[in-house]
């Protein structure tokens, strides 16, 4: 499904575009994820939330086509990710798009330039075309006016949202974030939050985002999976994660510190200074 296909708002396809079949992943001997199953629903925001070293970032990788798995599979609209020749390849990673947590703009170009580039090793379209386009998404994320800036002169939350323009610059199917509220405050972060609700409910792209941050995951979530100890602790519609039973999971969502580390905490309150 291209843009012009898009969801209209408020409606949703069930048809799964990204599916992981029994992912597991070990580095030197550590498993980092153990057997994980999931499917992504076209048009759907779904995000991976789970502490920190549960394997988000990883996964993240495996999904996109960065990084083979140990053993499992992850199939792209119905063709095996990492078995697939490489012109097939080579169109299903055009067909997705990246936006990296520290943005990854190029600083000696602008950023116009930047949201162009994919655009000019990706396509024949002439120059005019080009620029006109990256115009445009720079607009749909309210950054037009900062068209010919270097990326230095940008403030966190401009970069990432030009980080953004540039991931859609090719009009993708499905788009990968990777932590795209770190570092921001709390408004600046709702910003970014908007940008990726709009993208999703007006033109039907399918966001994969993976993050640490509670309210943002809340805010924009269709569907959530969380990791803990590199397994699948919830998977389903947001509401129903959020209130999941497991004590575990609670205590994640609460950000309740677990028994054990709690009893460490009262004997330090108890220390006299």
């Amino acid at each position: 499904m291209r843009l012009a296909d898009a969801v209209p708002k408020g409606r949703r396809n069930t048809e799964d575009l990204v599916r992981a079949v029994a992912l597991t992943t070990e580095f030197h001997g550590r498993t980092v994820l153990d057997g994980i199953d999931l499917a992504i629903r076209r048009g759907e925001v779904f995000v991976v939330m789970g502490p920190s070293g549960c394997g988000k970032t990883t996964l993240l990788r495996h999904l996109c086509g960065l990084l083979p798995p140990t053993l499992g599979s992850v199939s792209v609209a119905g063709h095996d990710l990492y078995s697939a020749a490489p012109e097939l390849l080579h169109n299903l990673r055009l067909r997705t798009g990246l936006s990296f947590q520290g943005g990854a703009l190029l600083g000696s170009l602008s950023v116009l330039e930047n949201v162009a580039l994919p655009l000019r090793e990706n396509t024949d379209l002439p120059e005019s075309v080009i620029l006109a386009t990256a115009r445009m998404k720079l607009d749909m994320v309210g950054l037009l006016h900062a068209a010919e800036l270097l990326p230095s002169s940008l403030s966190g939350g401009m970069k990432k949202r030009a980080a953004i323009a540039r991931a859609i610059a090719l009009d993708p199917e499905i788009v990968y974030f990777d932590e795209p509220s770190a570092g921001l405050d709390p408004i600046t972060a709702a910003e970014v939050d908007n940008v990726i609700t709009k993208l999703n409910k007006v033109f039907g792209i399918t966001m994969v985002v993976v993050t640490h941050d509670l309210p943002s995951a809340h805010a924009i979530a269709d569907r959530i999976v969380v990791l803990l100890d590199g397994k699948v602790a919830a998977l389903g519609e947001r509401d129903r994660v959020w209130h999941d039973p497991n004590p575990r999971l609670r205590d994640f969502i609460e950000r309740r510190l677990p028994a054990e580390d709690s009893r460490g905490m009262d004997v330090i309150t108890h220390l006299e200074v």
